[in-house]
């Protein structure tokens, strides 16, 4: 009986670090993240967030490429590639501080708060969540990334179940056309 107990207690123990508290949201995080399957080159595919900057511009978005190598330190170094009305490709690097939990982030210098990564399969799909602080204002993103310039129906499907639970709707999203111009910008 009490080894019963203990066992409940320590299974409850482990599903409360994956289900860490934000905000008045209950947000997941990846059981048993691994750092070194997660690197690589990912397609921001699709986006839902409060954010009236990128509501007002997701019209005008282009999905990003976006290259993930894991520091030794457990941090997670990005670099992106964007196109630009131009039809440039905007290079942008940047470091996530690893959390408390394996698979949770921060970025203070981009008011990233809270960063997630809420599932992933490694090859083919990943559902990140970010939290972010600016001026008094908080904001919620979903970010859906596949390891293809195209949509990976079990990663939509993840997202759009978790959207309303962070308090976000479809209207809030957007599915980002490919673009060639960042094809190979980190080959």
């Amino acid at each position: 009986m009490l080894l019963q107990m203990l066992q409940m207690l320590l299974t409850g123990s482990i599903l409360a670090l994956l289900w860490v508290s934000s905000g008045q949201a209950q947000v997941p995080i990846q059981a048993d993240f691994d750092a070194n399957q997660f690197q690589g080159t990912w397609y921001m595919v699709g986006v839902v967030s409060d954010d009236q900057g990128f509501l007002d511009s997701r019209d005008n978005m282009k999905m990003p490429v976006v290259l993930v190598t894991s520091l030794a330190n457990g941090d997670l170094a990005l670099k992106f590639g964007y196109s630009t009305p131009d039809g440039s490709c905007q290079k942008m690097d940047m470091t996530l501080s690893k959390g408390a939990v394996d698979g949770q982030f921060s970025n203070a210098a981009m008011a990233q708060t809270d960063v997630r990564v809420v599932v992933t399969d490694y090859k083919h799909f990943a559902v990140l969540y970010f939290e972010t602080q600016k001026g008094g204002v908080r904001n919620v993103w979903l970010q859906l990334y596949a390891r293809a310039p195209e949509l990976f129906p079990e990663g939509a499907q993840k997202m759009q179940q978790l959207a309303p639970q962070v308090g976000l709707n479809p209207s809030q999203g957007a599915l980002l056309p490919k673009s060639d111009q960042c094809a190979g910008a980190f080959s």
